[in-house]
C-alpha cells in the first residue's frame, strides 16, 4: 500500500472516534508515523511500505501500555495487562485496534 493511501485510511478511520482529540502525521520516504492524541496520552501508528510493516501502540506516561503489530513474528497483540506478552493474531486493522483500545480505556474509566 502506498504511504499516502495508508495515512488517508488511518486519518479517516480515526476521525470516527470522538475521544481522539487531534492527529499529527509525519512521513519520510517509505515510512509514516501518525500520532493520535487522547488528552495527555496517544496512539502511535507506524507504517513502513517496504515489507508493509505496521505497528499500533497506545502510549501512557511515555510507556507502551497496549499494542499490536506485524513486526518480526507476524501479527500479534501486546495485551493491556501484560505488554511484554505476544498473542498471535490475524492481521489487525486500525479500526480493530481502536475498538479494542476503546474497550480497555472505558473499562479503566480513562475515556
Amino acid at each position: 500500500m502506498e504511504i499516502e493511501e495508508f495515512v488517508k485510511h488511518i486519518l479517516s478511520t480515526s476521525a470516527k472516534f470522538e475521544w481522539i482529540k487531534r492527529m499529527e502525521v509525519k512521513t519520510i520516504e517509505t515510512r509514516a508515523k501518525v500520532r493520535l492524541f487522547i488528552n495527555d496520552n496517544f496512539v502511535d501508528v507506524y507504517y513502513n511500505a517496504e515489507g508493509e510493516k505496521v505497528s499500533y501502540a497506545y502510549i501512557e506516561s511515555d510507556k507502551r501500555i497496549f499494542g499490536a503489530n506485524n513486526m518480526k513474528i507476524g501479527w500479534h497483540w501486546h495485551p493491556y495487562d501484560d505488554i511484554q506478552k505476544h498473542e498471535s493474531s490475524n492481521s489487525v486493522t486500525i479500526e480493530e485496534f481502536l475498538n479494542a483500545l476503546e474497550k480497555e480505556l472505558k473499562k479503566r474509566n480513562k475515556i
